[in-house]
This record gives C-alpha cells, structure tokens and sequence, in this order.
C-alpha cells in the first residue's frame, strides 16, 4: 500500500512528509494482515506531528479501522488514567463491558491516589486493572482493525502508559496499531517505560525534522507571492517549521489582503505568528520556556554556561533548553529568527517577571565582566539600584553612551543614579553629568542641575573639572561675575589637584577671556606650556586654542593663528570635549574672512552634528553657518540657518550666542527693507551680559544698520560708536570682528558730518586678511572721492571684494563703479560693468536687495564677440567667464576640479592676452560666449 493522500490545510502542513506517511501506511497494511504494531513520532514543536497523525487516521477509518483517539496535556499530565479514560471515551462497548471499564478506571485512579507517585520504579497500576482494560481493547479489534492514537503522548500520565505498554506486549498478532506522537527532546516523567516501550519487536520510530528551503517553498507556492524575497527569506526567518511559517503566512496575507491598507511588508509578524510562537513555548521541553524567556530579557546570544548562571534552579538544563529552541525552529546561534519573536515572548510575561528577571541579569552579567551600558540596560528595566556596584556601573554607563551619542540612554542611567542614596561628592559628580548631557539637548533644561552645584562649588567640594564645566555654563548663560568668582576659587583646588588640572583652569581663563574680554581684563593671565611639549591630546588641544585667542586678542588674526585653527580641525572630532575649541577655530576663520574655508570646514561639522543627533551642537554651528552666509551675501541661505539656530533648541537656551543669528536675521530683514520684522526680532528678549561679549559688538551694529536704513541717523552712529568705544576698550578692534569705522563714517556721511579718515583708519587696521572688510572701506572711501579717484577705488573695492567672496557687497560695488564710469563718459566700461552687476544679482536672488540700475545703452544691440576673447583657450575662457561672474579661485576650482594653482595660471594668461590688470576688467561678454558655446 502506498503513502495516503493529504488534502487542505494538512497538505499545507505535511509537505516533505512523503516518507514518513508511506511507513505509516505500510504498518496499517500489515495491522491488516493481523500483525499489530506501535509507531511513535517525534520531531520538535510545530513540525506537524498532530496534521500527520489526523491526515492518517482520516485514511486509516476509510479503510476500516475503529479509531480511539487522545490527546495528552501538560496540565493533566498527574490525572491518573486520564488518557485511557479518553481513549475508552471514544469506544463503542457493550453495556456490561462499558461498567467494568468504568470500575477499573475509576479503581486504578483511586489507587494511584494512595501510591507514592515519585517512585518511578513501581508499578502503579494494578495487573489485573491492566488486563482487564487490555481485554477490552483487544475485544474491540476482533471484530474490526483498532487504531489507537495518542497525541502529544510524552505530557501522558504514567498510569495510562503502563496501560498502553500492557496492550503493546499483547497485539503482535492482532488487528491493533498503536500511534504515538511526542516532542523531540523532551523528557517524560517515566524514562522506565519509554525505554520499555522502544525495546518492542513490533515498535516503528519515524522523526519528522523541519522543512528545508524546497519545502518552504513547495508550501508557500500558489499561496503568496513571493516578490522580492525569496524562499531562503522565509525559511531564515521561520527555521523551516511548518507551524511558525503558516503563521508568516497567514498575517502576510491579512495584511496585504486590506483592500485600502499599506504595501504589505514582507515577512511581517502578526497576531498569528505571535500566537505561534507561544505555542511552541508552553507545548515544547520545559527548560525552553524559561531560556526563551531569558535570551528575550538579554537582547544578545548567550551561552549555557550563562543561561545556567542566570536561570539557576528555575530551569534544570539550560543547554536543553537552548538546544530545543533551537531545534523548533524560533533560534538559531542564540538569536531569534524573526525579530517580533522576543516581542512575543515579552508580552506574554508579567510585568513582575521581566522586572525581576532584568534584575538577575544585570546581577549576572556584571559579575561576568560585561560591558557598563549592557548591564545598565538591565538595570533600567529593573529600576532597581540596592546593589553596591549599581551607580558606579551607571555612571559609567552613561559616559559609554555620551560617546556614542546616545544621550537619551545616558540620561535614563542618571536619573536612575540619582534616585539612589550616595554622598554629596558622588551626587554632585552625577548632576555634572546631567548637566553635561542634558546640555546637548537643551542648555536650558540643564539650569537646574547648574543651581544644584553651585553650592556644592563654592563649599570646594566639586572636583575641579567638574567646577570648570560649571564654569562653562555660567559663561554661557551670561553670568560672568559668578564665572570668574568660580574660577578664583577652583585655581587652588586645581594646583593641589596636579599640573593636568591647573593647565585646565589657565585654558578655560583664556576662554573666559575670549567671550568676556572686558571682564576678564582684571583676572591676570598665566603662561602656558607649549603644546609640543604635552602628551595628551586634551591638553594639546586646550593649549592650541587657547594661544589662537591670545593671538587674536593680542595682535589680531595672524597667518599663524588661521593654521592653528585649520589644523585643529583637521585633527580634532567633535565632542564635548572639543565643541568650544572647535567653534573658535570657525570664528577665527570667519574673523580672517577666510569665508570658502569657513563654509566648508562648518558645513562638514554640521552634518556630523546632525548624524550624531545633538540639538545644540547644530544649533551653534547653524549660527555660525548663518554669519558666513551673511558675510558670503547670500541672504536667503543666511536666513535659513538662523532660523534652524533658533528653533532647534529654545532661544533662551542659546544664552549669550542668541546674538549671532539675531543680527544676521536683523541685518537681513533691514536689507530687504522689512522694518516691521527687524522690530520683531529686537524686541526678542536677551542676556544683558551678552553685550559684554563679541555677540554684543554683532548685535549692537545690526541694530544700527537698521537705525540707518530708516533715516535715524544718530540713533545709528550711538550704536556704532557704542560698538567702538567696547571694541577699543577691550583691545579687541579687529576689522573681520565689526567694521564699525565704515559704519560710522556712513552714518556722519548722512548727516554730512566729515568722516572719511574712519574709512582711512579700518583699511589701516587690515593686514594680511580681511579683504572683504578691505573692499567695503575703499566702497566708504569712494563715496566722498572726486568722480576719477572714486572709479579707481571702486574698482579696487570690486577686486577686493570678488578676492573676499561677498557677492552682495560686490554686486553693489559695481553698481556704483559702472555709474562713475557712465560719468566719466566711458560708456562701454559702464555698460558691462552694469551687466556684470545684474548677472550676478540674478545668479544670487539678489534683484530686489540692489539699486536698479538698467545698463547704459540696454536698448543698444548686443556688441559682437570681441576678436580678442577668441583667442582665449576653451579652458581660460571657462576660469575667466567664472571669474568674471564673481567666482573665487577656490571655488572656480572646486567647480572645474582643477587645483587653484591652475586657476591662478589661466587668469594671468587671461590678464595678459586681453590686457588688463584686475579681475574686475574681465569683460561681460565673456560670460555670454561661454553660454554660446555651452
């Protein structure tokens, strides 16, 4: 007889089964012929023991058979007689046979009651209870084949598998075929019998093991459509049980059968899948359920030896366990398959349970050497911190986590650290953690940890890095005094506390010294070692930077000082160690007007701030990146990222920086003449102390730009002269930090006050640097030169100005050179100088920002090519028509992917085949020839 035939969803569930279903059809042949047996199957949860079983007692009733069934639980695994009572449940027994069936059960439970049920070795059913039950049995097959089945036969209860064993020895010449199913792996209560049991002549041992990828994909065929995944996908996440595939199945299918829902996910798990799993869990071994339960809770494979450790006396083989799990198909290496299975498993414990099992581990793997921020994961989900290592573990927990820019777990590992009972030090060593972390998200939200050290502070209590963060927080809110009272105070501690800290206190004085100038003029400064000769890199770093701002301060921006700071960002990432340093390196780059360096170098650190998820650092660095763009004369991208500064962390939580992207957006908004906006943005709130810091000078001359932009002459020059009189005071008169001479001789200007010398004076003042500052004083300066002096000075301005990038300054620079030469009658010079200033207005949106100037002659046909600018090369008429739009070298040369020093040759032979001196004669038309030629 051959294999029977499986039809619905047993055929769903039997694929790969061929062999298996041919044995059981050939042992029902041959019970036919009057030779009895026993075949028992095993394979692990959901492999399709019950389907198998089901789809051959269907065929076994159409060729005859009398089919008593039962089906074994772990809850009535200790009711006596319980699965024979089930099978003669089934059983059609005349009336007299039925009575003596029900006396023997019942007598065979009662005596079970009285017996000692841990004695493994006793008989616990009487013989004749036995025998008579067998007869009956035997009885029942005479007059058709007798199939018995028990499902799940390894939950039986030992009193109905003597029985069954009983009648086993007794059927090999009988019409009766004995079908058991049980889990592989698991371990029933009476080994004895088991091992009687597979001794029998007459016992077929069939193990059904889990689908292999062909078998996946033989039961997905024609159900799902595969798409993109293939049946590999399926059988990684399912292990290829039956069981926990259909489940897969079943919610892909409830999902991407919604008419109007989202694209089905595949692999999605769902209500079936998750019921699937806990099936597996309560129906398998019994150390399965708690390894599960443990590799859930952990997050991460884990041995045996771990599992032992942790499980303890609540589970008796963690290597079983973990061995059927794996088996069954939910893990495999220690992992979950599918990642909704530790989901599955969590929700089914109570909440109790998974507290108290995070406990034990968090206690397990920190005696185990595991890392802080794995322990403190557990700790967390405990809440617990009674253990003496638990705030040790947290802080440093927290730390890990601050270096891979999780700040949210760091601040859950405070808080909990917090709540725990530790001295004054310990405590005040986490608040400055707190502070530390909450900073990056929100200075203002770390205010309170502020107040709670500072008493702690000034009782000297407070470790002296700890008091220098401190320090930093009331410089950054505006509250110098106390900053600088701090910093006397921690000089001692830090002296006593070695030479490492002591280099600390003198680098962040000179830092205070740079925000505070005026303040700190007063608090003296102490020499610094060289930074060649220290061995850390903190202090390497502190030492640098803080010798680029005594440079700056003391002579202005050197060569030296842009190189420091170029290197420093070249070397250094950013963290909160380095954010300061990092930011005054981009200042000082921005003083130099170094703008195309500035942008890049910032641009780079503001995509790292962002990929790495902290508010504040992107905050600074966006107001910043909006001072270059101001300074680059692209409003519109100058507005964007003062925005983004303002709203990524709230305005107040800026402190005294708010004064950066204020003045940009104010001089923005006086720049497009919206008055009632630059009103808006003054009457905004900010720190009184900002105005003893460099945000102060940026504030205090936007404000005057917008006092002049409306006719307000002396309130303007009060502002400027304001921002002079600080700038002196301070020796800080630096003409890349606030042209406040410009501004000043523009305001007199308008109320015809004599002033030309203040321009005279700022061009002095700029040295190697600051040519865009340059151009705008030579702009001040032509503004009261006679008609010939202020052409030349405004072509010089033009030069300067294209040279320092500032395409809104320069735009206006040869609005005004293209009306003196108008003037001056030279009206093609005019003419394309006119041009170039509305090509340019056009390329950076800056048409309504400019005066309208139409170009002498417009109505005049285009002027032919010029005989000479055909001479060029394909390549010097590229590097001239880019030149000529205002185009830097460094940017004509990122655009052409040429190196700077090419650019540099191609104009000079630009220069000199059309013979002119200066970039600003580069002739329009040379822009309109390369458009031909594109």
């Amino acid at each position: 007889m051959g294999g029977f035939m499986l039809v619905g969803r047993d055929r769903e569930l039997l694929v790969e089964r061929d062999r298996e279903s041919a044995q059981l059809a050939s042992s029902m042949a041959e019970c036919l012929s009057g030779k009895g047996a026993v075949v028992t199957v095993s394979g692990p949860v959901g492999s399709g023991k019950t389907a198998l079983l089901r789809a051959f007692a269907r065929r076994a009733v159409e060729a005859g058979f009398v089919h008593l069934s039962a089906k074994a639980s772990r809850t009535e695994r200790g009711a006596a007689m319980g699965i024979m009572g089930q099978i003669f449940g089934g059983a059609r027994l005349p009336d007299d046979t039925t009575d003596k069936v029900v006396r023997l059960l019942d007598d065979a439970a009662l005596t079970a009651m009285l017996r000692d049920r841990d004695d493994e070795s006793a008989d616990r059913v009487d013989v004749q209870v036995r025998r008579g039950l067998g007869g009956a049995l035997l009885e029942l097959a005479e007059p058709a084949p007798l199939l018995i089945s028990v499902d799940d036969a390894h939950f039986a209860d030992a009193e109905s598998m003597q029985c069954l064993l009983y009648l086993i020895r007794r059927i090999e010449s009988a019409r009766v075929l004995i079908v058991l199913t049980g889990t592989a792996g698991m371990r029933p209560p009476w080994p004895r019998l088991v091992a009687e049991l597979l001794s029998q002549p007459n016992c077929r041992q069939l193990r059904l093991n889990l689908l292999s990828p062909e078998g996946v994909a033989s039961l997905l065929a024609d159900r799902i459509d595969f798409g993109d995944a293939e049946p590999e996908f399926w059988h990684r996440l399912s292990g290829g049980s039956p069981l926990l595939l259909n489940a897969l199945v079943e919610d892909h299918l409830a999902v991407s059968g919604a008419p109007d829902g989202p694209p089905c996910p595949v692999g999605v798990a769902g209500e079936a899948f998750t019921q699937a799993v806990q099936t597996c869990l309560y129906r398998g071994d019994e150390s399965m359920l708690p390894v599960v339960r443990a590799l859930a809770v952990l997050g991460e494979p884990a041995s045996p030896a771990l599992l032992s450790e942790l499980l303890g006396d609540a589970c008796p083989s963690a290597a079983g366990g973990l061995e059927a799990a794996t088996e069954t198909g939910i893990v495999d290496a220690g992992l979950f398959r599918h990642p909704r299975t530790a989901a599955a498993v969590l929700d089914a414990m109570s909440t109790h349970d998974r507290i108290e099992l995070h406990d034990r581990v968090a206690h397990v793997l920190y005696r185990n050497g595991a890392a802080a921020v794995t322990v403190a994961r557990h700790a967390l989900a405990a809440r617990r911190t009674e253990a003496p290592w638990s705030v040790p573990v947290l802080r440093e927990a927290a730390d890990q986590a601050m270096e891979q820019d999780d700040t949210g777990m760091a601040l859950d590992c405070l808080r909990l650290a917090e709540r725990s009972r530790v001295d004054v030090g310990e405590r005040a060593a986490i608040h400055a953690a707190l502070l530390r972390a909450k900073w990056r998200l929100d200075p203002m939200s770390a205010e309170r940890y502020a107040r709670e050290l500072m008493p702690v502070a000034h009782a000297g209590r407070l470790r002296s890095d700890l008091a220098l963060m401190l320090v930093k927080h009331l410089m950054w809110f505006g509250r110098p005094a106390e900053a600088a009272d701090l910093l006397d105070r921690i000089t001692d501690v830090a002296a006593a506390e070695g030479p490492d800290s002591a280099l600390a206190v003198s680098c962040v004085r000179a830092r205070f010294g740079y925000f505070y100038p005026g303040a700190a003029k007063d608090a003296g400064t102490e020499a610094l070692p060289r930074a060649s000769t220290l061995t850390g890199v903190t202090g390497k770093l502190r030492v640098r930077t803080a010798n680029i701002v005594e440079a700056v301060q003391r002579g202005g921006v050197t060569e030296e000082a842009v190189a420091d700071a170029q290197a420093i960002l070249q070397q250094y990432r950013l963290d909160d160690h380095t954010w300061e340093s990092i930011i005054i390196c981009l200042e000082t780059l921005v003083l130099a007007e170094c703008l195309d360096w500035a942008a890049d170098w910032c641009d780079g650190l503001l995509q790292e701030a962002e990929d790495r998820r902290v508010p504040t650092w992107r905050a600074l660095l966006s107001a910043l990146r909006a001072t270059i763009s101001l300074r680059q004369g692209n409003l519109p991208e100058a507005e964007r990222y003062a925005h983004a500064a303002l709203s990524l962390i709230r305005p107040k939580g800026l402190g005294v920086f708010i004064g950066g992207p204020i003045s940009v957006l104010l001089l923005a908004a006086t720049r497009r003449g919206q008055f009632d906006e630059a009103l808006r943005l003054l009457a905004m709130p900010v720190p009184d102390a900002m105005f003893q810091t460099p945000f102060g000078l940026y504030y205090l001359r936007a404000r005057g730009r917008f006092q002049l932009a409306r006719g307000s002459h002396k309130a303007a020059i009060e502002d400027f002269e304001a921002c002079g009189e600080l700038m002196v005071r301070w020796e800080l008169d630096l003409p890349g930090l606030a042209p406040w001479r410009t501004d000043l001789a523009e305001a007199r200007r308008g109320l015809d006050i004599a002033a030309r010398h203040l321009a005279a004076e700022q061009l002095a003042k700029i040295g190697l640097y600051n040519r865009r500052t340059k151009g705008i004083s030579l702009r001040e300066l032509a503004a009261t030169a006679e008609l010939k002096q202020r052409a030349v000075l405004l072509r010089d301005a033009v030069e300067e100005l294209q040279a320092g990038g500032d395409q809104l300054e320069l735009v206006e620079a040869l609005g005004e050179l293209g009306e003196a030469q108008q003037a001056l009658g030279e009206y093609a010079k005019a003419r394309i100088t006119t041009r170039r200033a509305q090509q340019l207005a056009t390329r950076y949106e800056l048409e309504d920002l400019v005066s309208a100037r139409a170009a002498p002659g417009d109505e005049e046909a285009e002027p032919a090519q010029d005989p000479v600018i055909e001479e060029l090369s394909d390549a010097e008429r590229r590097v001239a028509a880019l030149a000529a739009q205002g185009h830097t070298n460094q940017q004509i040369a990122r655009k052409l992917f040429i190196t700077v020093s090419t650019v540099e040759q191609h104009l000079t032979r630009v220069y000199r085949k059309l013979r002119i001196n200066r970039r600003s004669d580069l002739p329009f038309s040379l822009v309109a020839g390369l458009r031909n030629t594109a």
